[in-house]
């Protein structure tokens, strides 16, 4: 069994995964430059699909939702007022109350902060099945079984809340 190194590890490559990573890239200068010359930025995302929205998509789709139910201020990029601008000329995608988008015109707007932040690349297709704590870090066990060590630290109170939302098996 391989172990490989990464400093942060995000499980899941949905829209909140999508927002954590912008945050970290407009924050953290030393990622950005990573990022931008093709090293690894010192985050890693997991997800089964091994793209970034590909669950998010689906359910969506499955539901035929025709909108958000959030307002147009919350979304994957740093500035809030981003969605509003991208949308200018789609205000027809703009749901009553609150300016919530339309589920094309979010899958569109995601596409261009993935691209603006050169993200396209950036979710390894792999299932996180389980996390162990190894000196206040954790080890991620994936289902093929390679191991990711040791990766971010979680207080008790987010491993609780990651095994109960995620069944994924948390050891000590």
């Amino acid at each position: 069994m391989s172990i490989f190194h990464t400093d942060i590890a995000i499980i899941g490559a949905g829209p909140q995964a999508l927002t954590l990573v912008t945050h970290l890239l407009q924050k953290k200068k030393k990622m950005r430059d990573r990022l931008t010359a093709g090293l690894s930025p010192g985050f890693q995302v997991f997800d089964p699909s091994g793209t970034w929205l590909a669950n998010w998509h689906q359910q969506f789709a499955a539901q035929e939702i025709p909108h958000l139910r959030s307002p147009a201020v919350h979304h994957p990029d740093c500035n809030p007022h981003t969605l509003l601008s991208f949308a200018e000329k789609r205000q027809d995608e703009l749901y009553a109350p609150y300016n919530r988008p339309g589920t094309k015109l979010f899958q569109d707007f995601c596409e261009t902060v993935i691209d603006r932040w050169h993200l396209q690349d950036q979710v390894t297709k792999a299932q996180v099945v389980g996390l162990t704590p190894q000196k206040g870090r954790f080890c991620l066990t994936l289902a093929d079984g390679r191991r990711r060590s040791p990766v971010g630290w979680f207080s008790q109170l987010a491993q609780r809340r990651l095994k109960s939302q995620t069944g994924l098996s948390i050891s000590n």
